[in-house]
């Protein structure tokens, strides 16, 4: 902690969290005994599936901050997060993905895959049959007699 001149002092620190596993639903449970409101706390959410926790307060003469960053497995659907404060604790909550979505990801995997091993089979047979053409090209001018 850094003591300022107006005798207010400045800190970072390191908020504790846990997991709850539920059926459906994981919640992600920060602890902030400091904040009395939600005031100056901010949840965000990548593209990347990182969670971005950060807050800035005032308790007594001590100025918090703090920044969380939480990597989220891909099973979340990151479009229906949701993030309550209540007696000091942050509540986030990130619900599953449902099967059919995840039987989609799935599908459009193999279909990836399907499109891959496609697209390298007729490379393969485009390399062959040029080298063959270029075989026959070959054969065709060393047999040619000239005058």
């Amino acid at each position: 902690m850094e003591n300022k001149l107006d005798g207010s002092v400045e800190g970072h620190f390191e908020p504790s969290y846990e997991w709850q596993h539920q059926e459906g639903v994981d919640l992600l449970l920060v602890h902030l005994p400091e904040f009395k409101d939600k005031e100056g706390l901010k949840v965000q959410v990548s593209n990347c599936g990182v969670v971005k926790i950060s807050g800035d307060g005032q308790a007594n003469q001590t100025r918090l901050n703090f920044l969380k960053e939480i990597q989220l497995r891909k099973d979340h659907n990151v479009d229906a997060i949701k993030a309550k404060f209540e007696k000091g604790v942050l509540k986030i909550t990130l619900p599953k993905k449902s099967t059919n979505e995840s039987l989609n990801e799935v599908s459009n995997e193999s279909r990836f895959k399907k499109f891959k091993k496609v697209a390298l089979g007729v490379a393969a047979i485009v390399v062959v049959v040029s080298a063959f053409s270029g075989f026959a090209y070959y054969i065709y001018r060393s047999t040619i007699v000239k005058d």
